[in-house]
């Protein structure tokens, strides 16, 4: 269905599904980019902006991950630098999460990517992926 015929969801009632932004994290930070994708997918949708911009941040970097399983390059590093350019105006944090550190991280991993190049990327260690901290 189209975006504009789903209705965005109030403060409160954000505030009443953020278990569901916190089970993507878990799954993030325990491997399952997939997964954490598919979780924050039905919120993201509702979500009015800026926390939308917000939460497809954190979607583009689960999806960057995916990419790298599938062996795809290219779309590692374009999802990395959308995430990151999403991520900027919520530093230093946002619904307890550190977003500074996770900004940091995400550039980082970006550039080491990015310095091993198409042929070598696989080599780059997976523990190296940026993890979502939370400050609470």
């Amino acid at each position: 269905a189209p975006l504009r015929n789903v209705p965005l969801l109030t403060a409160e009632d954000l505030e009443a599904r953020l278990g569901e932004f916190y089970k993507a994290v878990e799954q993030f930070n325990d491997g399952y980019y997939f997964e954490s994708h598919e979780t924050l997918e039905d919120l993201w949708m509702v979500t009015p902006m800026p926390e939308r911009d917000f939460f497809q941040a954190v979607i583009q970097l689960a999806a960057a991950f995916v990419h790298f399983a599938r062996s795809e390059y290219p779309g590692i590093l374009k999802l990395l630098d959308a995430a990151a350019v999403k991520l900027g105006p919520f530093v230093p944090d946002r619904f307890g999460v550190d977003v500074a550190a996770l900004l940091a991280d995400v550039t980082r991993a970006r550039g080491e990517l990015s310095s091993l190049g198409a042929e070598r990327y696989v080599e780059w260690d997976e523990s190296r992926v940026p993890r979502v901290r939370l400050t609470r």
